[in-house]
């Protein structure tokens, strides 16, 4: 008789369960316009493979590289409405929209470090720029990580080592800062899209370029630009590897954003970290390629260092005029204060990867209260 209703009982329990519906995994939709082998796709798959791993019932990701879901600029309006839940996001392609994301952009000549120049980013814009967090919310975006990345160099068909040979040369910059720079030197900034950059070259609509040593062959500029100088030209630091939709972070519970960013930080030093690979391999990799590596004269160097010195005190004059932000300095300030803490607390661990994604979670991540964020 036991032996019956306890099989019975086993027997409406399995049924119940049968008919219960199994809870269903939130749909992640992870878009970049990158290539799968970029430093950012790289991120985003780790990403998703970490996240799906500790949290096997949790999620499921899909994920859409070299723009197949979204474009450069569609991503913005791709967030906004849904179509994404999660992407790569560039500021500087919505300077309307995000003009505090602009200030930040402005000051692309700081960075000698682009792991320093992440963290700095991220946690200025995650954690103590109430603006930004304004123009982030009413363009329809919810920031997640900041980006850098790898330090900018200057790629070139004919070899530049000089102030002088940069006089009259037509360079193909990303903007803004570097724009003011070419035209500081005499040489004559164009704008193009990334994407464009290997016609523009192979075409000699520009001679150089301003990028990082990893375009050589991520944009395969190797095959139309030999010659390298080691001039820092700062880094691409104003945007998001992870920046989410509204209303994607707004339908998951407290407990699936802790579950959903549990892995972020270590997303984000993967991300960076295959940026620093990436150059690295080209210059093991540069006599086989015909590539000639220069270090810039003492004189061109000097000259780099005082111009972006000097730089600050119009980034807080285009600051004002040109995107509307009243009283720029303390923003600027703080930033500085940023970059300054980072270089500090990155100086001991170099670029290991775990004790980075360590940090970062340790002066960013943890501080915040996903569950209220923003």
């Amino acid at each position: 008789m036991t032996i019956c209703k306890t099989l019975v009982a086993t027997a409406a329990a399995a049924f119940l369960a049968a008919s219960l519906p199994a809870v269903a995994e939130e749909r992640v939709t992870l878009s970049t316009w990158t290539s799968p082998k970029h430093a950012t796709s790289l991120g985003h798959i780790a990403y998703a493979e970490l996240t799906e791993k500790e949290f096997p019932d949790a999620f499921d990701f899909k994920y859409f590289s070299g723009g197949a879901l979204l474009g450069a600029k569609p991503t913005l309006s791709g967030l906004r409405d849904g179509v994404a839940s999660m992407g790569l996001l560039a500021f500087t392609y919505f300077p309307a929209e995000l003009p505090y994301a602009q200030l930040v952009a402005d000051m692309a000549l700081l960075g000698d470090n682009h792991f320093v120049m992440a963290a700095a980013s991220t946690e200025f814009a995650m954690m103590h720029c109430d603006p930004c967090k304004a123009e982030f919310e009413k363009a329809g975006i919810v920031l997640l990580t900041g980006i850098s990345t790898a330090p900018y160099v200057l790629l070139s068909s004919e070899e530049i080592t000089t102030v002088e040979q940069m006089k009259g040369v037509k360079i193909r910059t990303a903007g803004s800062a570097w724009d003011r720079w070419a035209t500081h030197v005499g040489a004559s900034p164009v704008n193009v899209p990334s994407s464009e950059m290997y016609d523009a070259l192979s075409h000699g609509i520009v001679s150089a370029a301003i990028q990082p040593i990893g375009a050589l062959k991520g944009h395969s500029l190797i095959e139309v630009t030999k010659h390298l100088t080691t001039l820092p030209l700062g880094t691409y630091h104003s945007g998001s590897v992870f920046a989410a939709s509204p209303a994607f972070w707004k339908g998951l519970s407290g407990e699936q954003r802790s579950q959903l960013m549990s892995n972020i930080p270590e997303a984000m030093a993967i991300t960076e970290s295959f940026y620093y690979e990436h150059d690295q391999t080209v210059l093991v990799e540069a006599a086989g390629l015909g590539l000639t590596v220069h270090e810039p004269s003492p004189e061109f160097l000097a000259d780099m260092v005082a111009f972006r010195t000097a730089d600050l005190a119009e980034v807080a004059e285009i600051a004002k005029t040109k995107h509307g932000i009243a009283d720029p300095q303390p923003l600027i300030a703080k930033y500085l204060e940023l970059v300054t803490k980072w270089t500090a607390l990155l100086e001991p661990i170099g670029t290991d990867t775990e004790a980075y994604g360590k940090l970062l979670d340790q002066e960013i991540y943890s501080k915040i209260d996903f569950a209220s964020y923003p």
